[in-house]
């Protein structure tokens, strides 16, 4: 009786997971390559805390825009940091008078510290388009320009990041499989979008107009939520009507910096998962697909231990309409190929990382940066 359930589980769980990969698989193939040539002035609004090791790097690449410098300026929100990062963010703002650098106060009462500093940044911006990325994230010398292309009759803009490894082979597992994963989510993220269906973005490379922002209230109906200044957000979009896009050119790509361990790892993820719970309210549909997701995942490994050849069917299927998907997902963003041979070990994994972040997600077993 209950590996019937459990049959059955599955069975509906694989069909509603394949139906996405389709549309995703199609929002890829048929994605909207048109771009607007409007320069608006624009705010890059960074939340720093304790960034003394990347924000030079960033506010270099920033500083180093093909975007003229009077159409635009960047505010840096220091959230409380301990170290060196106001330091360095003074001394680029003697040199280029676009940085402003804002103290943000009441980081200490903020259920959500990251978008109480957004918020804070957002409300003295004085541009049009707010576009905001990490500050331990790099961006190329047209991100400014090719993100605020892809503005027309949208108020958000979603743009693609993704792991800086230097040497592939040289590269430690958990690296390897945050890569990878990372990957496998924006490939879908943007396959959704472009098919109209807003599930999942990040704060990493983001863009919305600021009169949008300001008609959906800002994070104030999330700012009770700790995470998803990103999603969450975008759900806040989604629900008012307004369009999202995804931007698909290669000089709107970002890089963040790789994890540095596996505790780091899974808090990281298990925040982000914190959200799936808050998507039954937000975007029911996309809170069914997370369901399917996780239970395509481990399912059919005990299937497996039942009846074998039904379980090596559920995977074989998956595995079949994955590696299309994922195939098409590394030829339009111009990823290497070979990369792809870490799928089997990914796949390995993944049921043991997904149960893992979904009780820690669920349970808010994570941590923030100090």
């Amino acid at each position: 009786m209950i590996f019937n359930i459990i049959y059955i589980i599955t069975s509906v769980s694989l069909l509603i997971y394949l139906y996405y990969l389709y549309l995703f698989y199609i929002g890829l193939k048929n994605r909207n390559d048109d771009y607007s040539k409007s320069k608006p002035f624009i705010s890059v609004v960074v939340a720093a805390r304790n960034e003394e090791k990347n924000i030079a790097r960033l506010l270099t690449t920033l500083v180093n825009q093909s975007y003229s410098h009077d159409q635009y300026q960047i505010i840096i929100a220091n959230d409380g940091s301990t170290d060196g990062t106001v330091s360095i963010v003074e001394k680029f703002s003697q040199k280029w008078n676009m940085i402003k650098l804002v103290e943000v106060s009441g980081r200490e009462s903020a259920i959500s510290p990251k978008k109480n500093a957004l918020t804070q940044a957002i409300k003295m911006a004085e541009g049009e388009i707010i576009l905001s990325t990490d500050a331990d994230c790099q961006v190329g010398k047209y991100w400014i320009e090719s993100m605020v292309s892809c503005f027309d009759d949208n108020e958000m803009v979603i743009g693609y990041s993704r792991t800086k490894l230097v040497d592939w082979v040289k590269t430690g597992f958990i690296q390897k499989f945050e890569h990878f994963d990372f990957l496998a989510m924006f490939m879908a993220a943007a396959g959704a979008i472009s098919s109209g269906k807003y599930f999942s973005c990040s704060g990493q490379n983001i863009a919305y107009k600021k009169e949008a922002f300001n008609i959906v209230g800002g994070f104030e109906k999330i700012k009770h939520l700790i995470s998803g200044d990103d999603v969450n957000l975008m759900q806040l979009f989604r629900k008012s009507g307004m369009k999202v896009k995804f931007a698909f050119t290669d000089h709107s790509f970002v890089y963040t910096q790789p994890i540095k361990n596996t505790g780091t790892f899974l808090s990281q993820r298990s925040r982000w998962t914190s959200n799936m719970k808050w998507q039954v309210l937000l975007n029911p549909e996309f809170f069914i697909y997370l369901v399917s997701v996780f239970f395509v995942t481990f399912l059919p490994i005990i299937i497996l231990f039942n009846y074998w050849q039904l379980g090596v069917g559920f995977l074989l299927v998956r595995v079949l309409f994955e590696l299309i998907f994922l195939k098409l997902g590394y030829k339009v963003f111009g990823e290497n190929k070979k990369k792809l041979m870490f799928y089997p070990v990914w796949l390995i994994v993944q049921p043991v990382y997904i149960i893992a972040i979904a009780v820690m997600g669920g349970l808010n077993i994570f941590s923030w940066k100090k």
